[in-house]
């Protein structure tokens, strides 16, 4: 028995399982051509070469998330807003790498953290994207 299509319009993003080999792939590739893995391998694997970095999608929908990813994508930076609550006190730092993904868990640009401020209850996170495919 074959397993129902699942329009993507309709998934929650919350709910994409980003841990499949398309992500594994695009972080080989990324980071060859980020120059992450500079070290020769006989000293041992590097945590970067271990540990992907997180993937996530912006967005409370796949259009929203593919807009956003194109924007990015166009000006080589972005910019998200969430509310400082959903960090639970552990805000990301500049410097630190993650994979965005369109609204359907598609890798599309190794990206990194810039500049964080919080103005209000509102927590702005500033990054440029290191790689793109």
């Amino acid at each position: 028995m074959s397993d129902p299509e699942v329009d993507p319009s309709n998934v929650e993003l919350s709910l994409i399982d980003f841990d499949h080999e398309e992500l594994r792939v695009y972080w080989d590739l990324a980071r060859f051509h980020a120059k992450l893995n500079a070290a020769p391998t006989y000293f041992g694997p590097t945590t970067l070469e271990s540990v992907p970095p997180p993937a996530w999608a912006y967005g409370d929908s796949v259009e929203e998330s593919d807009a956003f990813v194109t924007q990015v994508l166009a000006d080589e930076r972005g910019e998200t807003t969430a509310a400082a609550a959903d960090y639970a006190d552990d805000l990301p730092e500049p410097g630190v790498l993650s994979i965005l993904c369109d609204g359907s868990g598609v890798p599309w640009a190794l990206v990194e953290v810039t500049d964080v401020r919080v103005t209000g209850d509102q927590v702005v996170e500033a990054f440029k994207v290191v790689y793109k495919s």
